[in-house]
């Protein structure tokens, strides 16, 4: 099996970032607890832009951490 195209992996990152949105879970963020408000694509953009709530300020996706929940 082939290894993984680095696009490949960050468009994994963007799917589990809508996920989260979707069903309210939190991410880490500098080391803190919080949710997604919102993404988007801006006209030429590689990256989505996400947008946390209590913030206005734009976060790359790359400096979120997917927090796994339990199975349980």
């Amino acid at each position: 099996m082939s290894k993984p195209h680095p696009r490949d992996d960050a468009d994994m990152h963007n799917m589990r970032i809508h996920r989260a949105k979707q069903l309210c879970r939190p991410v880490l963020h500098g080391g803190v607890k919080k949710f997604i408000a919102g993404f988007c694509w801006h006209d030429g953009d590689d990256e989505m832009v996400v947008y946390l709530k209590g913030s206005s300020d734009p976060v790359r996706p790359c400096e979120i951490t997917i927090l796994e929940q339990s199975h349980e």
